[in-house]
């Protein structure tokens, strides 16, 4: 290991009394590889209790990497509780794979990443925010959702003024979606094509209950379109559906 050169390091910790930052990182890892040259990163740490002493903000968390010549970006969530959690990466970030995204994301471009999980149980993700996620995410293959926190900011059935039409979110390479723990709103958010555009996508994973009141027991055509390239489907455990004809006619490739 000490002679390691390169190193990729996704990682997640629950229960710490800090942050994970650069100078911890350059303590129990950097120290003891001295010829490490090449550092990519995607460090989340959550469940940190607030102590009411220093608390680093995102600005200092970032130039802790920074010094030490790896470039970051960061952000800060504060839950309920006096819980905090702080999300670090490498930047640009040279993994497919990004995990956990909250509402606190700032946004940036991530070329390399082809999945991408987003997690919020205390904020919901609202429709500017998933088209912030298309422009920087521009080649994302497959999305995990994870938020039971309803939307505030319905967007109408109806498409009545040409700014919804033109705010209409495409994700042009997206060909899994997955939102089995997710509120009924984003199954809507995704599958209507007032609010997304999908052709590519052929996997979903969504609750079934769901998925037949967003398309009215597979009769709304507002959602067929997104719906119609499915060629496989999974619902949530101990789930008996009886398949009615609407439906293979709204699926026809399964």
């Amino acid at each position: 290991m000490s002679h390691l050169e390169k190193l990729t390091l996704s990682l997640g910790v629950r229960g710490r009394n800090s942050f994970i930052d650069g100078t911890h990182l350059d303590n129990c890892i950097f120290s003891r590889l001295p010829h490490l040259h090449a550092f990519v990163f995607d460090i989340i740490t959550d469940f940190v209790r607030s102590t009411g002493h220093f608390e680093p903000s995102a600005d200092h968390i970032r130039r802790t990497f920074i010094q030490r010549g790896h470039h970051a970006d960061c952000y800060i969530d504060y839950h309920h509780s006096n819980m905090r959690r702080c999300h670090v990466y490498s930047v640009p970030l040279n993994m497919e794979c990004m995990r956990h995204i909250s509402h606190g994301f700032p946004g940036g471009t991530f070329i390399n990443v082809r999945i991408l999980s987003m997690l919020d149980d205390s904020h919901p993700f609202e429709h500017n925010f998933f088209a912030q996620i298309s422009r920087s995410f521009p080649l994302l293959s497959r999305l995990i959702l994870r938020n039971t926190t309803p939307q505030t900011e319905k967007r109408s059935h109806q498409l009545v003024k040409l700014e919804e039409i033109s705010s209409v979110i495409e994700y042009s390479h997206l060909i899994e979606l997955d939102c089995t723990h997710a509120h009924i709103d984003y199954v809507e958010q995704f599958l209507s094509n007032v609010n997304t555009c999908l052709p590519c996508l052929c996997k979903l994973h969504v609750q079934y209950e769901h998925l037949v009141s967003v398309t009215e027991n597979f009769t709304r055509n507002t959602t067929l379109m997104n719906c119609v390239k499915v060629k496989h489907i999974t619902f949530d455990d101990n789930v008996a559906t009886a398949r009615s004809k609407d439906f293979y006619l709204y699926f026809p490739l399964l």
